[in-house]
């Protein structure tokens, strides 16, 4: 028994109902960002969706996945959003530096190194990239002491 459904992809009460919908939800977050703006206050997804609730006539406001699937809204989020760029420039930074550090050369590393220039240097470091350079300094470690055990034990055969 095989029932065919037949669906039509033209519902024009549907697609009425999701335009004025769109509609309305970039009419409440372009006024929020606005207002964030005026006052200063900071522009991310969740004080754009607060305080779109206060210029929603229903009180509802809207979602904070609202702003990011909205293609409008999502702009000129990223065009008004701090928290947006430091994120953004953030990780470009950070991509950067993990990729320009990949081979460390230990052997070149001394003793009467400044420390406060090198703690410095760390302290800008994430905590992934971290984790990567004190994995590679103990494999290096590790290794060169396998090396020196086999040179020692062969010094006395």
């Amino acid at each position: 028994m095989s029932h065919r459904f037949t669906s039509k992809n033209e519902r024009p009460w549907l697609t009425q109902n999701h335009q004025h919908s769109k509609e309305r939800s970039v009419q409440l977050g372009t006024k929020a960002i606005e207002y964030l703006v005026g006052n200063q206050l900071p522009v991310t997804l969740k004080s754009i969706a607060e305080t779109a609730k206060k210029f929603d006539p229903k009180g509802a406001g809207i979602h904070p996945n609202t702003v990011r699937t909205n293609e409008e809204l999502y702009e000129l989020y990223k065009q008004n959003s701090l928290t947006y760029k430091q994120k953004k420039s953030a990780l470009k930074n950070n991509q950067a530096l993990s990729q320009s550090k990949e081979s460390i050369d230990y052997r070149r590393l001394t003793k009467d190194r400044e420390l406060n220039q090198v703690q410095a240097k760390y302290m800008k470091l994430s905590k992934k990239e971290l984790v990567h350079r004190l994995l590679q300094a103990e494999q290096y470690i590790a290794g060169n002491n396998k090396k020196w055990v086999v040179q020692h034990f062969e010094r006395f055969q």
